[in-house]
């Protein structure tokens, strides 16, 4: 775990920094409260440590200005100061606890472990999986009872792990847990200490318990994963297909109901008695079918739909209404297979409709290759989709990867979430039946607190001409469902890191305050 220590008393603040990292802590140590509030907005730490009596800024002042910008993290106030309405100043303006100094070494870390308790970093004081425990009040780790002696590195990786069981740590993000800025190393050193972490475990009895990620990083693997994987890797595209095999039993049933919409819509285009409501039903739901097939890894059926949605949405006098029939019945008996079965689908009957319509498809591509970047800010995203299909499986995805999700299901709550949650980026579908993703993007940019705020359209059009309306309403980024994981990841965190980087070239140059 990460600290930032603010102190201006250099014999204290060495004193403290030694007692931290003799517990494994990872700590950066400033000054005075300007550089604590620079070094606060770089780094998401875990904890911060700050002296009331500060030069520049004074660590009550600082304390509010944290809080005021969003640091949920826990805050401890230092200080010589003992008087109640000191006491009340310092919790009033945030701070989660108040330690008056002199105190005993015991004490101050004690009441560490008690605040980073009571935060929402750390569940539980003992860690375990399965024969493993971890202790980080003693920072002993045992397995079966017996104990296995790790370096602080070691000792830092594996506590980072078993905090976030779910979460795939990246390089530079386990760098910036572990390492301070005074002494950061290249990712050579992370897949160094990795392997020397595994071999230990290893020698101890544990195997595959820490997983290598291709492309994406590390992650802990469940103790039931760990045992089912000796001698066999589950691939990330084989977790994925479990995943979506979970996902597809639940929404099935509304997926035959949106195909049922385009079915009658072409039973009755036979009768010639088709309504423009009618129209636009059909039009909609195999658009929405596009999307949500394609995430499940219906490849074909996807472009089905397209071709469908495409049929009906131009201005023909004189449909196919044997294709028609034909791309229907294909879609049918493409929903009633199983995900896990997709990758080897092949439909002649398909084939030879897309071909006939193979300029109102659109080209696919969906599995572009794409570099993932390297990113150490955790991320909350708003998502706003009505295809319940679509958020089940952004939540399955994010946080995975750090990213808290947000996913609302209907336009009016937006607002709401938007204050309440103060998000660093907004995904918005352009099609919902409460209104239109890009007048909700025009909203967004038009209002004061969110002009600024990253917009990402996850939508299944590929007409250039919608897509010139995404990025003159404001938009910042598109993706094509279906989409990638990758993909997806690597456009939230690019967006992300842009937007820091013009927030922080904004900021006046820290040397005018000098």
């Amino acid at each position: 775990m990460r600290i930032l220590l603010v102190d201006d008393d250099e014999i204290l603040r060495q004193s403290l920094m030694g007692l931290l990292k003799s517990q494994h802590y990872t700590v950066d140590a400033v000054s005075d409260g300007k550089l604590g509030w620079d070094y606060a907005q770089s780094v998401n730490y875990d904890l911060i440590i700050l002296d009331v009596n500060l030069p520049r800024i004074d660590g009550v002042s600082l304390c509010k200005k944290l809080r005021s910008n969003h640091y949920l993290g826990p805050i401890l106030l230092l200080t010589a100061k003992g008087e109640s309405s000191d006491k009340v100043s310092g919790l009033d303006a945030g701070a989660d606890d108040y330690i008056v100094k002199p105190c005993t070494l015991e004490e101050f870390l004690a009441r560490i472990r008690a605040v980073l308790r009571r935060s929402s970093f750390v569940s539980t004081p003992l860690l375990e999986w399965g024969e493993l425990q971890m202790d980080p009040s003693t920072c002993e780790v045992s397995i079966g009872g017996e104990p296995l002696m790790l370096s602080p590195k070691e000792y830092g990786l594996l506590e980072l792990f078993l905090r976030s069981p779910k979460r795939i740590f990246c390089s530079s993000v386990i760098l910036e847990h572990l390492w301070g800025f005074d002494d950061t190393p290249g990712e050579e050193t992370v897949r160094s200490h990795i392997k020397r972490l595994r071999r230990k475990l290893k020698a101890a009895g544990i195997e595959n318990m820490i997983e290598t990620v291709y492309g994406m990083g590390y992650r802990l693997q469940s103790p039931t994963e760990s045992s089912a994987s000796e001698g066999a890797t589950v691939s990330p595209a084989d977790q994925a297909r479990t995943a979506a095999i979970s996902l597809w039993d639940k929404f099935k049933p509304s997926i035959q109901e949106r195909l049922s919409y385009v079915e009658q819509a072409i039973a009755a285009l036979e009768q010639g008695m088709l309504s423009e409501n009618q129209r636009q039903a059909a039009i909609e739901n195999a658009h929405k079918l596009a999307g949500s097939l394609g995430m499940f890894g219906f490849s074909n059926g996807s472009q089905l739909s397209k071709t469908l949605e495409q049929i009906l949405r131009s201005s023909m006098t004189d449909y196919d209404i044997d294709s028609l029939r034909r791309l229907t019945v294909g879609l049918a008996q493409e929903i009633q297979r199983s995900p896990q079965h997709q990758e080897t689908l092949s439909s002649s009957t398909s084939a030879t409709v897309l071909e006939n319509y193979s300029g109102l498809a659109g080209e696919d591509t969906s599995n572009t290759k794409v570099s993932l970047p390297a990113e150490s800010t955790t991320i909350k995203v708003i998502a706003l989709d009505d295809d319940s299909a679509i958020l089940a499986t952004l939540q399955q995805i994010l946080p995975a990867w750090g990213i808290h999700l947000v996913p609302l299901n209907t336009p009016i709550d937006l607002w709401d979430a938007l204050d309440r949650e103060i998000p660093d980026l907004v995904i918005l579908d352009i099609d919902m039946p409460q209104g239109n993703g890009i007048e909700f993007c025009h909203l967004i940019r038009n209002h004061d607190a969110w002009s600024g705020l990253p917009i990402l359209f996850l939508t299944a059009h590929r007409d250039p001409a919608v897509i010139v309306q995404l990025y003159s309403a404001g938009a910042d980024d598109y993706i094509a469902k279906p989409f990638t994981e990758p993909e997806l990841v690597t456009r939230i965190l690019n967006r992300i890191k842009r937007y820091q980087l013009f927030q922080d070239w904004k900021k006046p140059s820290s040397k005018s305050d000098c």
